[in-house]
């Protein structure tokens, strides 16, 4: 199964700014939202975050909010499976890549998501919608950015092309215009493995499978939960369960018993958000040196 840098001859001294994709199946990694977030100080990667914002500020503001089903899932269904990234899940499992009852998944799942349905902010950024919605995992997120965010990894792999001296041919795709809030058709120029186009994403953006609800409810229980607990402000019975002292006398939390306890599924983290404030914000601060990019090394 040939790498892309294989086939197209790059040799393997030569340092690469994208994921090296295997061209007859699929990796298993994901674009990660978080990582997108993370990374906003380079100017392509901010790109991307602020035409996903604005993708789903239009579907909550216009058809979210308003329950408006027929309208919401037409601007749903132009979310495609994005074969030509080589990513997610292996091609004979193509299943869980988006269709039409994706699209009403995505729907349903916002409209079901209690700050989604009432018009807050939170739910107009990736990484939380990720985080905090129920029914929307990663395949799911990953699959979306690639189709919405298509015009700027499509410029980002011409650009590549163009180092690595890779000949590309005008193929047409979609992706979401922010400036007219449009989904708008348009030719991009890129390569090609037996007839089929490419599109190339870079290394910062990827990552493999995590779960991000667990490690904020891990990240709540150490970080508000338990020092709640420590100093009283947070009354539990059988305090035993949840509080070591050591020999030095020094009392400290059983992270594990706490979050066992305390701990959130998916659909009810928003209890934390709400609870906690300022919570999610240095967890998103957390995730960028707990959450990095996959390591590709070895793949």
């Amino acid at each position: 199964m040939p790498l892309f840098t294989e086939h197209f001859n790059i040799p393997q001294n030569q340092p690469i700014e994208f994921v090296d994709i295997p061209l007859d199946g699929d990796l298993f990694a994901f674009i990660c939202p978080f990582l997108i977030a993370n990374n906003r100080q380079t100017p392509l990667y901010n790109n991307i975050f602020s035409q996903l914002k604005a993708f789903f500020v239009k579907l909550n503001r216009d058809f979210i909010v308003p329950n408006d089903a027929p309208q919401g899932l037409a601007f749903l269904s132009q979310l495609h499976e994005p074969n030509e990234y080589h990513l997610g899940y292996s091609s004979n499992n193509k299943g869980r890549a988006i269709s039409n009852e994706k699209s009403e998944q995505i729907f349903g799942a916002l409209r079901n998501n209690r700050f989604a349905r009432q018009g807050a902010q939170l739910t107009n950024e990736a990484h939380n919608i990720l985080l905090l919605v129920k029914g929307i995992g990663q395949d799911i997120m990953s699959d979306s950015i690639s189709n919405i965010c298509r015009n700027i990894f499509a410029q980002f792999t011409l650009d590549q092309c163009v180092i690595h001296n890779i000949n590309t041919t005008p193929t047409q795709f979609h992706y979401y215009d922010d400036g007219t809030g449009q989904w708008t058709n348009m030719n991009f120029d890129l390569p090609h493995y037996n007839g089929k186009p490419i599109i190339l994403i870079p290394k910062a953006l990827l990552s493999g499978s995590r779960s991000y609800p667990s490690g904020y409810n891990n990240f709540v229980a150490g970080n508000y939960i338990s020092p709640a607990i420590l100093s009283g402000q947070k009354q539990v019975n059988n305090q035993g369960r949840f509080v070591r002292t050591l020999a030095n006398g020094t009392r400290i939390a059983i992270i594990k018993a706490v979050r066992k306890e305390f701990g959130k599924t998916k659909e009810d983290l928003v209890d934390f958000v709400v609870e906690y404030q300022g919570s999610l914000d240095s967890f998103v601060d957390y995730a960028k040196t707990h959450y990095p990019a996959l390591d590709l090394s070895a793949i």
